[in-house]
């Protein structure tokens, strides 16, 4: 620090993000991190201005210094201030950062301090993502089918999209830096620099349609322009997003002209009219409207209106089955190209060069087909869509043109009286006489109605066709030709009798008429059985919902259409917990929360409008407690009114379900996770152990050769290097144990009196300020685990809190007995329940962030310094204590250390028959004695193989060694070499040393196989005694333990196999 600023001070030191502190101008000071960042120390720093650190101008075109105090002054007016910034270091790069500026409270402001508040910037560095994210946004706005640019407030390009490159059609290094007059046209540039300006004028975004000719055609842009502001609230600049509207704006003028034109053709000529305007629209060569005479496949197509080459042609008639037209009848057809090819019998095709056809039935009010309307072009046709719309305007007025002809020609070739409408009619009609009610005359629908024949029907009284059930009687029938005399409209419902004996329901309209100059009764009737078999079906449908509204398990509430409760039923009173006549009548305050009340109201509106609704709310019971519904509300008629019913769903039991399933995912992506980790792991851990090997043995031969030289600083040179690798070997194996591809022997353990060993392990190797205290159970039940594993895990769980603490503190190791525990275990997820045996490790330590938690188990993750930490303890700690079917639970608190549990099952007494104990002390290895005899030695790994073989001959054997696994079986096979013992590597490719030992096997089963591999629990023990091998040594390969399996073995045939 360039001097004591005790307020600020204190927060630099602890801030991990660079921090500067900048009183007028000037650097007053900084941390460590902002001395790294800008490449030059406190002193150096804060001796020189501010701007030696800002670029004259930021990328947006601003005063960097003035651009800066601006930032400072609204700082330290209380406004917040989060930016992105630039900054030049002291070699002169630029620093891309996020800044956020911190004034100093007044009452934290040191005595003697200027009164103007020094501000603190703490910056984080964005330089390595800007061109990251810059790349990313390029690519998304170039894959955008809108125009997309930026432009500086003097209308210079700063950015511009692929689709504004192809617009303008020149190459984006021409466009940006360029002013619109530079690369638009005049008309468009002017127009857009107008907009640009009202823009920056208004500072908020603003639509524009924009036109300008581009590549000699008229262009339409919907511009959707917005300003780019400072901090200060000026713009600087313009961001656009275009998108080319010219099409639609063709189409809607299109539709409009063809709506124009439709309304005002009149008269006589109509039909001439819409097919001028038709053709003139469409820009078409001729235009057509025709009717359809005719049946079966002797229809022809009489044309009532052709348009070509701007005149009006003769109609003519033509076969409908050999034309495009044929294929209109159902609806819209078009054929942009090749319509003669399509159809080569039309004899007016070809002629006259039609290209292109589109087609549009014409169908009377009743969906009668009545004709077509269609264009021909002697070129192919484009806007397909535009041409259905504009013939579908065309279409419904030239149908009605043509509906109000035929009924012309109807009603002129018609007898245009009574009779004619009497016949037609699709009442019945019956006529009666004044004075007796017989009937005179009837129509033919009342003799298809009532199966009679005209002449049958005269003279029959309206009681003969009565069913005789009262009320439908001679009297009443009486009564009523009565009343229509008097001059009273009738109307009722009558129950008939046929001739055939079957009964049916009439709506009757009976009134006075004169006829012919004489007074008749009239009698309209138009049979309404159906709709009575209806309202029949509809009243026990209603019965029908009430049975199923009452007896449904979820709960229904039905409202009306002023939003009140009409009715509910058992379950959904129920579910709210209240009495059924409680709710009725009210709204949907008494079981919906204050707060989704206007839900409530618009889901019943929306449902009133005709849209179902269907989501997820809250309901509240009668005490007031809330719980999650389904609520899906559709509307319906009750009682002849619009109405709608709530279908809901207490969902308490299912998203209590979803979050037991949730947490089940959970355990099974982490247990995945673990999984993949591990396998990855094992891998490496492979890799590793052949590197190691032929180091470890070139250590040993060294310090073979050492001996005999008698250089103590060589020997202690060696030594050190020993030491390493064995360290190294460690790490593998703890790698292996986490991949479970190593595991150990478990045996039944007293945990107690084991700990007690290991601790006092520990004692020595820890340093004096830290120390360890041990609060050991004796009086557990045993565990089954591996001793040397156990020794492990509890070594990682110490060394880890040993640096936590920064070595300085307390470490507690305790053994105990949880019964009863329910929790999660931290590192697979899973929920653990039971009794255990409890191995905890507290440190007081500053604890684990939760952001870390998460993820101390993984492999290679740390948090400490680069070499301080291979990231596989705690890693390898999960391994163990899994696979001894155990589980590890962590309690951390900012400030207050961390407990790491490790939870062990208890062994059953049964199963542990009194063979509890500790670990033994591993004997010690004697010197090596001179061996003889012939090895055939293969390993693929030619540093491996060198190794074994000078190891091998300096205990004074003979060795074939061979780097080819296929080779050495050829050799053996043909019979090339001799050998007393075969030592072979299991991981080699084309054939493993499983395989090369079953071959051997056949061929010379007296020699004895030895195996050595990384990863033991790989190879079966089924494929070692299918192969004869005799000994399994694991890599790196002991040098010890091989020279005992060796001197076992040579010379000998009936040994058994064995495990080093």
């Amino acid at each position: 620090m360039a001097r004591s600023l005790p307020c600020f001070d204190d927060l630099l030191v602890s801030d991990a993000l660079p921090a500067l502190v900048i009183g007028d101008d000037a650097l007053e000071g900084c941390n460590t991190a902002a001395q790294e960042l800008f490449g030059a120390d406190t002193g150096h720093l804060c001796r020189l201005p501010l701007a030696t650190f800002l670029p004259a101008v930021q990328p947006d075109g601003g005063e960097s210094l003035r651009a800066w105090r601006e930032r400072v002054e609204a700082a330290r007016g209380g406004l917040t201030q989060w930016f992105l910034w630039q900054f030049v270091r002291n070699d002169g790069g630029l620093i891309d950062a996020l800044v956020h500026l911190e004034v100093e409270p007044p009452k934290d402001r040191p005595a003697g301090r200027a009164l103007r508040s020094p501000v603190r910037a703490r910056l984080r560095d964005l330089t390595r993502f800007r061109g990251i994210e810059w790349s990313r946004m390029q690519q998304a706005l170039a894959g955008t089918a809108a125009i997309v640019f930026a432009k500086d407030s003097e209308g210079r390009y700063l950015f511009a999209n692929r689709q504004f490159a192809e617009m303008t059609g020149r190459p984006l290094e021409e466009v940006l830096g360029r002013r619109d007059v530079e690369v638009l046209p005049a008309e468009l540039a002017e127009e857009c620099r107008r907009n640009d300006s009202l823009v920056l004028a208004e500072r908020r975004p603003l639509d524009f349609e924009e036109h300008g000719a581009i590549d000699g055609e008229r262009r339409i842009y919907l511009t959707l322009k917005f300003p780019l502001l400072r901090a200060d609230g000026s713009a600087y600049g313009v961001w656009g997003i275009a998108t080319d509207i010219t099409a639609r704006k063709r189409t809607e003028e299109a539709l409009h002209h063809a709506a124009l034109a439709v309304s005002q053709a009149d008269g006589e000529g109509l039909v001439q009219a819409l097919t001028r305007y038709l053709g003139t629209i469409l820009n078409v060569d001729i235009a057509l409207i025709g009717v359809i005479e005719g049946e079966g496949d002797g229809r022809m197509v009489r044309t009532i209106g052709r348009f070509g080459d701007g005149v009006y042609l003769e109609n003519f008639t033509y076969p409908l089955n050999t034309t495009p037209c044929q294929t209109v009848l159902e609806g819209f057809r078009c054929y942009r190209s090749g319509v003669r090819e399509a159809f080569p019998d039309s004899r007016g095709l070809g002629p006259q060069g039609i290209e292109g056809y589109a087609g549009y039935p014409l169908r009377g009010s009743d969906g009668q087909l009545l004709g077509v309307i269609a264009v021909l072009s002697r070129t192919p046709l484009e806007d397909e869509a535009l041409i259905e719309s504009v013939l579908k305007i065309f279409a419904g007025r030239a149908a009605g043109e043509i509906d109000r002809r035929r009924a012309e020609d109807a009603l002129r070739t018609s007898e245009a009286s009574y009779r004619a409408m009497f016949d037609a009619s699709e009442d019945a009609i019956l006529v009666h006489d004044w004075d007796t009610g017989a009937i005179v005359d009837v129509n033919p629908k009342a003799c298809r109605a009532y199966g009679y024949t005209a002449e049958e029907m005269r003279g029959l009284l309206p009681a003969q066709l009565s069913s005789g059930e009262y009320p439908f009687t001679r009297e009443t029938a009486d009564r009523l030709i009565e009343r229509a005399k008097s001059g009273i409209p009738t109307s009722l419902e009558w129950h008939r009798k046929n001739k055939d004996g079957s009964l049916h329901w009439d709506e009757v309209h009976i009134k006075p008429a004169e006829i012919a100059g004489k007074r008749r009764i009239l009698a309209f009737t138009r049979e309404i059985t159906a709709r009575r078999l209806a309202e029949q079906a509809l009243r026990e449908s209603e019965e029908q919902y009430r049975a199923i509204f009452n007896a449904s398990v979820d709960g229904m509430v039905l409202f009306n259409s002023a939003g009140q409760v009409v009715d509910v039923n058992e379950a959904f009173a129920r579910m709210h917990g209240f009495e059924i006549d409680a709710l009725i009548g009210g709204d949907c305050e008494r079981f919906v929360p204050e707060e989704r009340r206007a839900d409530c109201k618009r889901m019943v509106r929306a449902a009133l409008g005709g849209s179902p609704v269907r989501g997820e709310t809250v309901a509240c019971r009668f005490g007031g407690s809330t719980f999650d519904v389904e609520v899906h509300a559709v509307p319906m008629q009750y009682r002849n009114e619009p109405h709608v019913l709530a279908i809901v769903r207490d969902l308490t039991e299912r998203k209590r379900e979803e979050a037991r399933r949730a947490q089940l995912e959970a355990q099974l992506r982490q247990a995945q996770k673990m999984e993949a980790i591990g396998h990855l792991t094992g891998g490496i851990a492979h890799d590793f152990n052949n590197l190691l090997a032929s180091i470890m043995g070139y250590v040993v031969l060294a310090a073979e050769r050492q001996a005999t030289l008698g250089d103590a600083r060589l020997g202690r040179y060696l030594e050190q290097a020993q030491t390493s690798c064995e360290r190294a070997r460690d790490l593998i194996r703890q790698m292996l144990t986490f991949s479970r591809g190593q595991r150990g022997e478990p045996r039944p353990l007293a945990l107690g009196a084991a700990v007690r060993d290991a601790t006092k392990l520990l004692r020595a190797s820890f340093p004096s300020t830290v120390e360890i205290h041990a609060s050991l159970d004796a009086d557990l039940p045993a565990v089954l685990i591996d001793p040397v594993q156990l020794e492990q895990v509890l070594l990682n769980l110490c060394i880890n809190a040993r640096d936590a603490m920064e070595a300085s503190g307390a470490v507690r190791v305790a053994t105990g007995w949880r019964h009863g525990y329910r929790g999660v275990c931290t590192s697979c997820r899973q929920s653990v329940e039971g009794d255990f045996v409890e191995l905890a490790v507290t440190d007081t330590g500053p604890g684990i962030p939760a952001s870390v938690l998460d993820r101390i188990f993984e492999p290679f993750f740390s948090t400490k310094e680069v070499g301080k930490g291979s990231g596989m303890g705690l890693a390898t700690v999960h391994g163990i204590v899994h696979d001894h079917r155990g589980h590890v639970v962590v309690e951390s608190a900012a400030g207050s250390g961390t407990t790491f549990r490790v939870l062990l099952p208890p062994l059953d007494p049964a199963i542990e028959g009194g063979r509890v104990g500790v670990r033994a002390p591993a004997a010690a290895s004697s010197a090596f004695e001179p061996l003889r005899g012939r090895v055939l030695l293969v390993d693929d790994e030619a540093s491996v193989l060198g190794f074994m073989r000078e190891l091998l001959e300096n205990w004074g054997l003979e060795v074939v060694a061979v780097g080819d696994p296929v080779e050495a079986h050829r050799r053996v096979a043909n019979d090339e070499i001799a050998f007393d013992v075969v030592l072979a590597d299991q991981t080699m490719p084309r054939l493993t040393g499983t395989e090369l030992a079953r071959a051997v096997a056949t061929l010379r089963p007296a020699v004895p196989i030895l195996l050595y591999t990384g990863y033991r629990d790989g190879v079966p023990q089924a494929e070692l005694n299918a192969g004869g091998i005799r000994a399994v040594l694991d890599k790196p390969v002991d040098p010890a333990a091989l020279h005992e399996q060796l001197q076992r073995h040579l010379g000998r045939s009936d040994v058994s196999p064995t495990a080093a």
